[in-house]
């Protein structure tokens, strides 16, 4: 194997071919040692007189270049360091677009990050139309900017509208899409990439060729006149792009700092030359990579690496391949988890007890086919197929050949054990199952089976069309090829699946309720619903506590939250307010139109007014409390602590097996603000010696439900943390830690 990253070769027609493979690696990675032999090379490639056009490709499948490394970025802790390192790699990337010839970067796969901008400084861009072919600048989700020219050279390239969309979402693009926005020059069929590569080569070289190329990158229509070509649509495209990111972020921009440095760097640039650009670039990259922002985001994406690698068991076992699947029970959950295996390919077979059940689930998923068509990113005839993927019954015909079949039945614990057991008749022997469960005991459902080493958990979040996350719960007697079979198949789904422990409420649900259980406590001492919600919300939260419960559902959340009560006791005592709203059958939340918000028709979002007001100090008085202000501090440590508190437990207890794993789980299936990391984190900046003394203060004023966990009182006495003081503890330094 050769010791060379970049390889190059003449053919007969003076056309050269600079292949990068990465020794040791199945990535191609720009770490400051391939940059610098980069550099070397292109060094040599200025002196040739020999070549006309220079194409350069990947020898990896699937991978163009996957980016920077990121444990280079990670480590940086000065300013003025962390921009020398930008200007290093502009100034490679700077050499590369002034060679005397032609070059053609001939990407067959991820081109991310740095290897995008890789690609920008080429003279052209060719891609095929591979489902692995995806150009992007994710650079901003790891709390930085593209800092290798792709602030410059891109809005110059597909126009400032589409550049600032590209990389402030950090969103991929395929090879069409990049061909429609003037990424790429051309997109070509990946069985025949060469050929036409070859072609495209051939055809710039000869006369008029390369004006060709050029004048099909010229945008049409009125917006690059009207709006980015003067100052006052400069203006107010950077105007409607900050309202945007207020949007996007729900009022948080400043707790992403490189949101707004990107914007401020390409509306200082916009009529600069491109090496004043560069040096502004660069000096904010600087000074991005060393922010705690910065630092936070990067540790979350390590943490996410481990996860998409771990098998989720210690052994090495193949997993089952699951290509037939079938969901029983049509209702919410149950048509959207047939919508999740229709759109991911696969069959599915949905049943249920009664045809108007099985119309709802069809609806459910016709729904979320609808959402996406809306988006444009699936059109009618896609919806069709998808849809065609979808048959249904009312009986058991069609189940003897499912690979997997997932139960989504109502969450009763008898109903659960009848039905599986009524399943396990009609199954094959080899067929895995799975239940939709978000609190109730895994073990004790497989109790009702005869193979119980088959059968496992695998709780969706709701909406199932939005929410990334699925829990993996095996009970006690589920075999490990049955946990790596369904964590295999979640990642299949493009689902972001954690291992945990069968307990009540599992992780997220446990770690929750006592938070929720908190804001209706601070609601029965007369807090503002409002107040309480939007102090949350400030803190960085999607939604508050009480709109979630809506959301929810109030008697989902009665019911989870009396699970939890009876297995953990005192601590987590049911609000009588809970109680008093959900034997209240006008009070179900959202779903019903009232709960602690009014859902009124027309209305896009929940109003507050006389009727909840009145609907208030009824349930006070219901409950026998009079109305209090707390201020925003205690609401936001009443509720915030006694989520940590809890999820410290689960480390205690194993719940869970990292600290990391546990922050990802609350982060994708709660929304917990990315910018604090998780709990865990949030903790840990916050100072755990601080968090146990707050506690400590609450469970003497407030009760023994504040009772710091032993962990922390530990980690408190011993100046421990959840995490070591770089985040890069989790994951060794590997081809993937990539930009």
């Amino acid at each position: 194997m050769s010791e060379k990253t970049f390889i190059l070769t003449v053919d007969s027609e003076s056309v050269g071919r600079l292949t990068i493979d990465m020794p040791g690696s199945s990535a191609n990675i720009l770490s400051r040692s391939v940059m610098k032999e980069l550099d070397q090379m292109l060094g040599e490639l200025a002196a040739r007189s020999d070549i006309r056009a220079l194409v350069i490709g990947s020898a990896k499948k699937g991978i163009f270049i996957a980016g920077a490394d990121i444990s280079e970025i990670e480590g940086l802790v000065d300013a003025e360091d962390a921009a020398d390192m930008a200007a290093e790699g502009q100034a490679v990337f700077t050499k590369l677009a002034a060679l005397p010839y032609p070059t053609i970067a001939m990407i067959d796969g991820a081109c991310m990050g740095g290897g995008c901008e890789f690609a920008l400084a080429c003279t052209y861009r060719v891609a095929s139309d591979h489902a692995k072919t995806r150009f992007s600048l994710p650079e901003v989700q790891l709390g930085i900017l593209p800092g290798f020219g792709g602030t410059q050279r891109l809005p110059r390239l597909v126009g400032l509208i589409a550049g600032l969309e590209m990389i402030l979402s950090g969103r991929q693009w395929d090879g069409k899409k990049s061909l429609k926005r003037h990424l790429v020059d051309a997109c070509y069929p990946h069985d025949f990439l060469e050929d036409y590569t070859q072609r495209f080569v051939r055809e710039t070289l000869a006369d008029g060729g390369a004006t060709k190329v050029i004048r099909r990158r010229r945008r049409k229509g009125i917006q690059p006149l009207l709006l980015e070509s003067n100052g006052l649509g400069r203006a107010l495209i950077f105007r409607k792009t900050h309202l945007s990111l207020k949007k996007t972020t729900r009022n948080q921009v400043a707790a992403y700092p490189a949101l707004s440095a990107t914007v401020n760097v390409l509306r200082e640039t916009a009529r600069c030359s491109i090496d004043v650009g560069l040096r502004k670039e660069a000096v904010a990259l600087g000074e991005l990579a060393i922010t705690p922002e910065c630092k936070t985001l990067i540790g979350l994406y390590h943490i996410k690496t481990a996860i998409e690698k771990d098998s989720g068991v210690l052994v090495a076992v193949d997993p089952v391949p699951v290509t037939k699947t079938a969901v029983i029970g049509a209702g919410v959950m149950g048509g959207g988890i047939a919508w999740l295996f229709s759109y991911r390919g696969l069959s599915v077979r949905m049943k249920d007890i009664a045809w108007p059940a099985i119309a709802s689930g069809y609806q459910q998923a016709a729904a979320y086919y609808g959402q996406l068509r809306r988006s444009r990113r699936i059109d009618n005839r896609e919806i069709d197929v998808c849809m065609a993927r979808i048959s249904s019954g009312v009986s058991f015909v069609g189940f003897g050949d499912q690979d997997l079949v997932v139960e989504a039945v109502v969450e009763n614990m008898s109903v659960k054990k009848s039905v599986l057991a009524e399943l396990e008749n009609e199954i094959g022997s080899e067929a895995l199952i799975a239940t939709n469960t978000s609190a109730l005991s895994v073990t004790e459902m497989g109790s009702a089976l005869k193979r119980p080493e088959r059968f496992i958990g695998l709780h969706f979040f709701n909406p199932v069309n939005r929410m990334p996350l699925v829990e993996i719960i095996p009970g006690e007697k589920t075999s490990p090829r049955t946990v790596a079979s369904l964590v295999a198949f979640a990642k299949k789904m493009r689902k972001t699946p954690i291992v945990v422990k069968d307990v009540p409420g599992f992780l997220v649900n446990r770690v929750l309720m006592p938070y929720m259980n908190e804001a209706c406590r601070l609601f029965e001492e007369g807090a503002f619903v409002e107040r309480v919600d939007e102090a949350l919300v400030g803190f960085g939260m999607p939604m508050g506590p009480f709109r979630l419960a809506d959301e929810v559902g109030i008697d989902v959340a009665f019911k989870v939250a009396s699970t939890l009560q009876e297995a953990y006791g005192e601590r987590m005592t049911l609000s009588g307010l809970l109680s008093a709203m959900y034997e209240d059958d006008h009070l179900l939340g959202k779903k019903g139109g009232k709960g602690f918000y009014l859902y009124l028709s027309g209305k896009t979002k929940p109003v507050v007014n006389d009727q909840l007001d009145k609907r208030v100090e009824a349930v006070l008085k219901k409950v026998g409390s009079r109305r209090r202000h707390p201020p925003e501090d205690e609401i936001l440590d009443r509720t915030l602590l006694m989520l940590v508190n809890e999820a410290a437990r689960c480390i205690e207890e194993g719940v869970v097996e990292e600290p990391g794993y546990l922050d990802m789980a609350m982060l994708m299936g709660v929304g917990f603000p990315p910018f604090h990391g998780g709990p865990l984190r949030y903790a840990d900046q916050r100072g755990i010696g601080r968090v146990v003394k707050r506690l400590e203060e609450f469970a003497r004023d407030l009760g023994p439900r504040f009772t710091p966990a032993a962990i922390l009182v530990d980690m408190a006495e011993s100046n421990r943390r959840f995490y070591e003081p770089t985040a890069a503890a989790y994951v060794e330094s590997s081809e993937s830690d990539s930009l």
